[in-house]
């Protein structure tokens, strides 16, 4: 075997053994991250693996050429989940929501996966940001990047939520609330900043939180943080153009356990739906239940947050869980996950989604088969393109 053949044949069994966390579960953390470019970037490769793949088989590196074409199998997987799944949740949200139409101009997205936005991407229009202190804890400055909801034009909308005098551009708009995941010790609120520009794009003003982290700070701190943010929005409300009436909290992984927490526990009428993706849910089982240590201690984490482990202090456990405080007077919930996340349990999604419907609480759930923690992470992805659809739709319907 000639050292090009060699090389040949080692990169096509690198790549395919790559791909195989398109189907398989990653062992550790930098092969979780790893996993998410795979499947939602993947499908960049199929074409030229198939490429390789050929050119080997009728050269002389048969084995190479197997091992090509498997990979490029391997690396289109997601894409052809992708397109099953969106079809039978698009069916499951009509059914149960019907088709939506758009409050504030017009849905930017036509269908729940686009095979040609995910090489052309998703545009999304320039959206500047303003950054204000909305709150200090001592010596710490609490911050909100701010994002103006831009009018679509052809909206033909008035608004005649207030009696005060309307801003110049004549119309006050919802407010999307966005919390940071990071594990409650960590993370940015200049996540999701492709998202935020989305939605502001839509019509929507996005408010992106920085909150009190554990372990210095332990809940409720972040939902008191959460309760402040809003206060300060609705203080400032005239210059922003914000609605009051019209809030919607959206989260990720930890921030998304916040969001639902705020939104279970403020009992505020002005929240009028919640977000979240992959959220631990479930306290109490998250702990029961522990990550893999070689992807992350979450045991540490919730003992960190809620000050103790769960012998220690039960009830911080049950108080700080969702799922313990729905009613049936709680938001419309949109809640996104991905069956194999190995941070945050798929399971806490199903001990939610029994108890909202026998609730009769209105909400919905984005089942995505193949999705990773950070699913939505690569913004053109399939998993990104089946959030946004799911997205602009429970909000056009809860803020209408």
């Amino acid at each position: 075997m000639t050292l090009w053949s060699s090389l040949r044949l080692s990169a096509s069994v690198i790549l395919f053994l790559v791909g195989l966390l398109s189907i398989c579960r990653p062992p550790s953390y930098s092969f979780w991250k790893l996993s998410i470019v795979v499947m939602e970037g993947g499908h960049f490769l199929v074409l030229p693996l198939l490429t390789f793949g050929a050119l080997s088989l009728v050269g002389s590196g048969r084995w190479a050429g197997v091992f090509f074409i498997l990979a490029a199998g391997l690396y289109g997987t997601t894409a052809v989940r992708a397109l099953s799944a969106a079809a039978f949740l698009q069916k499951e949200f009509e059914a149960e929501w019907g088709r939506v139409t758009a409050p504030l101009g017009k849905l930017r997205r036509s269908v729940p996966v686009s095979v040609l936005d995910m090489y052309t991407g998703i545009e999304i229009p320039t959206s500047d940001f303003k950054t204000f202190v909305y709150k200090q804890d001592g010596d710490l400055d609490l911050k909100l990047d701010f994002y103006p909801g831009a009018i679509p034009i052809g909206s033909g909308q008035a608004d005649t939520v207030t009696s005060r005098p309307l801003p110049e551009n004549g119309r006050l708009v919802p407010c999307v609330v966005v919390v940071h995941g990071g594990g409650w010790d960590g993370g940015a609120r200049s996540q999701l900043s492709d998202l935020n520009g989305f939605l502001a794009a839509e019509g929507y003003a996005v408010a992106t939180l920085q909150y009190r982290l554990a372990p210095k700070h332990q809940y409720p701190a972040p939902v008191e943080d959460v309760k402040d943010a809003m206060a300060w929005l609705r203080s400032h409300a005239f210059e922003l153009a914000i609605d009051t009436t019209r809030f919607v909290l959206l989260g990720r992984s930890a921030g998304g356990q916040i969001a639902l927490q705020s939104a279970y526990t403020l009992h505020d009428p002005s929240i009028k739906g919640v977000i979240a993706f992959y959220a631990p849910a479930d306290m109490v089982f998250g702990y029961s239940l522990p990550t893999n240590p070689l992807i992350m201690d979450s045991r540490q984490l919730m003992v960190q947050y809620l000050g103790g482990s769960y012998p220690a202090v039960p009830g911080n456990y049950l108080a700080s869980s969702p799922v313990e405080h729905l009613s049936d007077s709680s938001p419309p919930t949109l809640l996104l996950h991905g069956r194999p996340d190995v941070l945050v349990s798929w399971q806490h999604t199903v001990h939610m989604r029994p108890k909202m419907e026998a609730l009769g609480m209105r909400h919905f759930v984005v089942d995505v088969p193949w999705g990773a923690h950070g699913f939505e992470y690569v913004f053109r992805g399939p998993g990104s393109q089946i959030s946004l659809y799911f997205i602009e739709r429970f909000l056009a319907e809860v803020v209408r």
